[in-house]
């Protein structure tokens, strides 16, 4: 309210100012016949001023006394308020008008209610237009404010809802897997569970946080691959060259490198005749994650969903797409990195 307040306040003097400076020159050019017209300009910009202030005033008070009136009414309350003031400070300040103007004409009362009402009328109406351009303006940018907060808020619901997913599936995996480990190899089921307990750590270690440092992202990326080896053996070959300087500068959606591996992996033969081979590395300011295409023909979960979640993630996070590419031979998808971490990432 109070902004509000402020721009009807600077508004008013405006009018004041303008409507001043149009009377002086109207009576120079016309050339009235005005005691003076420097005198008369003031007359009318202190009218519109003083007119101005009072609605302002009406304004606050309707806000604080009928907080819980409807619109409708609190306009009704404050035209009411404006108009029979202006009524009364015309007529107040008639005898100085006629002064000025060398008026000597004699009015009847009919008469000169007719001319107070018209006068003060259209001074106030005049008022109340700009005034209500000045509320409707500042109601629009309130609005406008609100749903920016709204659609800020609803994409960190959505930013959350869509790392949620990224879990379930994995953790169903991975204890299967460990369950599968302790059954045959004790010490290989140690040191997979290790693992699992270093990246559940990290998943957890902020929740809510839109980005991961890169230095963490391959942190966690490389206690994945560790438990993947665990269980394909030499079968999974996987290189990461990122540069050291961008680890701690670069970052990305938590878990978008781990879980392109993660996709790879799914999609893909693992065996030791044909390894599946992994490349992660940085060039020209986008992370690619490259692997030699050899399909499964049967996949235990529907496809495309890991992929999907990546896109939608980083929709909200920038304007950059990723970028999926893929020949005969070899699949490819390549994210931007993103450099200021606390803003919303958007160029």
């Amino acid at each position: 309210m109070r902004p509000l307040v402020k721009d009807l306040m600077r508004t008013s003097w405006i009018m004041a100012l303008v409507t001043g400076a149009f009377a002086f020159i109207f009576m120079s050019i016309f050339k009235t016949g005005a005691r003076s017209p420097a005198f008369y300009s003031v007359l009318v910009g202190v009218r519109f001023l003083i007119q101005g202030f009072v609605n302002v005033a009406a304004i606050v008070v309707i806000h604080r006394r009928m907080a819980e009136a409807s619109p409708s009414r609190k306009k009704i309350v404050r035209y009411i308020i404006g108009y029979l003031f202006c009524l009364a400070f015309f007529y107040l300040t008639q005898p100085i008008e006629q002064y000025l103007t060398q008026d000597k004409s004699t009015w009847t009362p009919g008469t000169q209610f007719q001319s107070l009402l018209w006068q003060a009328g259209l001074n106030n109406t005049l008022v109340i237009i700009f005034q209500n351009f000045m509320i409707l303006r500042y109601e629009k940018a309130k609005s406008d404010l609100e749903n920016a907060r709204l659609r800020a808020a609803n994409l960190e619901s959505t930013n959350l809802l869509l790392k949620q997913q990224i879990h379930p599936h994995f953790l169903f995996n991975a204890l299967s897997m460990l369950k599968s480990l302790y059954k045959t190899d004790v010490r290989a089921g140690e040191a997979y569970l290790s693992h699992l307990v270093n990246f559940l750590r990290a998943s957890l270690a902020d929740p809510q946080s839109r980005v991961s440092l890169l230095r963490d992202e391959i942190r966690l990326c490389n206690d994945y691959l560790e438990m993947q080896k665990i269980r394909f053996e030499n079968a999974l070959v996987c290189t990461i060259d990122i540069p050291e300087a961008l680890l701690s500068g670069g970052s990305v959606p938590p878990f978008s490198i781990q879980s392109l591996i993660e996709n790879a992996i799914k999609h893909n033969e693992v065996t030791e005749s044909s390894p599946l081979v992994i490349g992660i590395f940085y060039k020209e300011g986008r992370i690619f994650v490259e692997n030699n295409i050899q399909l499964r023909k049967q996949i235990d979960t529907p496809s495309g969903k890991g992929l999907i979640n990546l896109l939608e993630r980083y929709k909200i996070l920038s304007d950059e797409e990723v970028i999926i590419r893929q020949d005969n031979k070899v699949f490819s998808v390549s994210i931007k990195v993103l450099t200021n971490e606390a803003g919303d990432h958007r160029r």
